[in-house]
């Protein structure tokens, strides 16, 4: 989602030479190893970010949401897709070229700039992920993930934020079992942390939640 990053002028441009594509519900929207020739900016609707190792093994990366960029890494450098890319709900999303992209950015070298400082970032992101990943606690892996997914949270009847989300999806996105998801929820449940309710993940006490991202289990 690197492309997310360039301004809302230059996006705005990249809009106009890409044409609406629209995804049902659990559509493949690309695959990993597939040609980088395209890009998408998601209009609406979220988008599930992965990769199954070879023993099936399935890692979710991140969510993309309305104003994000996806496949914009193979799009840029020509090769295969990094990741599979699954509509989590209708998305619709406009679709550009990968020779319109590099001919806005011969047009535009600001705009070139910021794709590379977004790069950097998106690498720095990609460490703190593989951070998350190896903590050896359970309950930090899932709290440090929760908080990553806040910034698709919506608030309830309320006023709390609430991720929208399975606990088979948060096991996958946090590398646990859905049971050791359930039993953490559970806890966290009676102690006022978080909660599941009705598909969501119901935040009570973001401060504790980052507390426990950084390990601190009393």
């Amino acid at each position: 989602m690197v492309l997310s990053s360039i301004g809302a002028g230059a996006l705005e441009r990249l809009r106009q030479r890409g044409h609406t594509r629209i995804y049902k519900k659990k559509d493949v929207v690309f695959r990993f190893g597939d040609p980088g020739l395209t890009l998408l900016i998601v209009s609406s609707g979220t988008a599930e970010i992965s990769v199954t190792t070879a023993v099936g093994q399935k890692s979710i990366l991140g969510v993309a949401k309305a104003g994000d960029v996806l496949g914009d890494i193979a799009c840029l450098d020509g090769g295969p897709r990094s990741a599979d890319v699954l509509a989590l709900e209708t998305m619709e999303a406009v679709e550009v070229q990968r020779q319109d992209v590099l001919h806005l950015f011969r047009e535009d070298p600001d705009s070139a700039i910021l794709v590379i400082e977004a790069l950097c970032q998106k690498a720095r992101n990609a460490s703190e992920m593989f951070e998350v990943q190896t903590m050896q606690s359970g309950q930090a892996r899932l709290a440090a993930c929760l908080l990553r997914l806040l910034s698709n949270a919506v608030p309830n009847e309320a006023g709390q934020l609430a991720v929208k989300a399975s606990q088979s999806w948060l096991g996958a996105y946090a590398g646990l079992t859905r049971e050791n998801v359930n039993r953490q929820l559970k806890v966290w449940a009676k102690d006022g942390v978080a909660r599941f309710e009705k598909g969501f993940v119901v935040i009570e006490d973001q401060d504790r939640l980052a507390e426990l991202a950084q390990g601190d289990d009393h």
